[in-house]
């Protein structure tokens, strides 16, 4: 453990006991700071069923109230106060730093800012800690992200990955000249652009292409308040430990191997309104911890292959849907398409495959063998029922995974 880590989880510890109504009652009987390890991991569902037995300070003293995506479920209410605002903020100035954002930069945040969500607020106060000229066109127009391109020539944009290909096919059909433009680095939000090792994926490579901008990957989570963000090293996003302690365990808990998969576990430092204490995120990926070539010594988290509730079983195979939504955006001639998986039995799952476009069956289902190693059900489906499937009533993100299990 760091000696960050050393002085603060104490902190932690004692502040959450004390104040907060969940973590009293968890840590009852425990009279001295146990090892972290000691402490039993918390769930989405915990923090959805005892939302505000988290809150730690009188309402009075909270700023700012956000809620989570509800990609998963109903949305949280997440509250932070004006120290939490102030960290954050912290937090996402040394993201932008390590993507090599200085106070010289112009920056588009192409996020939104409106529906409670935290992250058009998040990038906004750390471009304005970080001292840059911030310029907030948000997501819902990809002909004003290119008329201020023109007008103000910034040096970098944040969006989402998919949010900035619909930009480029907006300038593809107005004959607006992306890669010969004055935005140099676009720091990519919410959705992956990297495979397990690193390499782009297709979307990845469609935006580097599009755009002839260098790319930066991040990973954020609302009840974290953080996010970890790329050097040009592009070799994983950076912890700020000070701010945050990350753990990867396997399927009961126990921490695994550096480099290998698991779920990522947790902990925030110096969180005022509602801190979280080895906290289970869903998400997978590898943590690696040795010194990364850009020269920084803080531990790196890789690229999320997946969420562990959607990690499925197919006739012996344990995969994440991201496997086979590689082969699929790779594939020629599909336009469209969506995953669905259902349950089958305790030991395997059904999965089925809808596309749209001129691809066949056949060349879909020898390359999913050949690099998922299973040949799933595949059928066409029509714009509209994919569509359908995608973006039902309500969501916030459109998604290629259906798990009705």
């Amino acid at each position: 453990m760091t000696q960050n880590f050393q002085q603060l989880w104490p902190e932690t510890f004692r502040y959450a006991k004390e104040r907060s109504p969940f973590y009293r009652e968890l840590f009852r009987g425990l009279a001295d700071v146990p090892r972290l390890e000691q402490i039993p991991l918390v769930n989405k569902q915990m923090l959805s069923e005892r939302n505000l037995d988290f809150l730690c300070v009188p309402r009075e003293q909270v700023v700012e109230i956000v809620t989570t995506s509800g990609t998963t479920g109903k949305p949280l209410l997440w509250m932070l106060t004006e120290p939490d605002v102030q960290r954050l903020a912290l937090n996402e100035r040394l993201s932008f730093e390590c993507a090599g954002l200085t106070a010289r930069d112009t920056v588009l945040v192409a996020v939104a800012m409106d529906r409670c969500f935290i992250a058009g607020a998040a990038y906004w106060l750390g471009l304005r800690e970080l001292g840059c000229a911030a310029v907030r066109v948000g997501a819902a127009s990809p002909m004003l992200v290119l008329e201020m391109i023109e007008r103000i020539a910034p040096t970098a944009v944040v969006a989402v990955p998919s949010f900035l290909r619909v930009i480029a096919e907006k300038a593809r059909e107005t004959g607006f000249d992306l890669r010969n433009s004055s935005v140099k680095k676009a720091i990519c939000i919410g959705e992956p652009i990297r495979e397990r090792n690193f390499a782009l994926n297709v979307s990845g490579q469609a935006i580097e292409a599009a755009w002839g901008t260098r790319l930066y990957s991040t990973y954020g989570v609302t009840e974290l308040a953080n996010s970890l963000c790329e050097c040009d090293a592009n070799a994983g996003g950076h912890l700020h430990d000070t701010q945050l302690h990350v753990e990867v365990v396997d399927d009961n808990g126990q921490a695994v191997a550096d480099g290998e998969v698991g779920e990522i576990v947790a902990t925030t430092f110096a969180v005022e309104a509602m801190p979280v204490i080895r906290y289970a995120t869903g998400d997978c990926a590898a943590l690696f911890r040795e010194p990364c070539a850009c020269g920084r010594m803080t531990p790196r988290l890789g690229p999320i292959v997946g969420r562990r509730n959607q990690k499925l079983k197919f006739k012996g195979t344990s995969l994440f849907p991201s496997t086979l939504q590689a082969v699929l955006e790779q594939a020629q001639d599909v336009e469209a398409f969506v995953i669905v998986a259902r349950a089958e039995s305790e030991l395997s799952d059904t999965i089925e495959v809808l596309v749209h476009g001129g691809v066949s069956v056949a060349t879909l289902r020898e390359a999913l063998q050949a690099r998922a190693k299973i040949t799933p059900e595949i059928r066409h489906a029509s714009r509209a029922e994919i569509e359908a499937l995608q973006m039902p009533p309500q969501a916030r993100k459109r998604r290629t995974f259906v798990d009705l299990r």
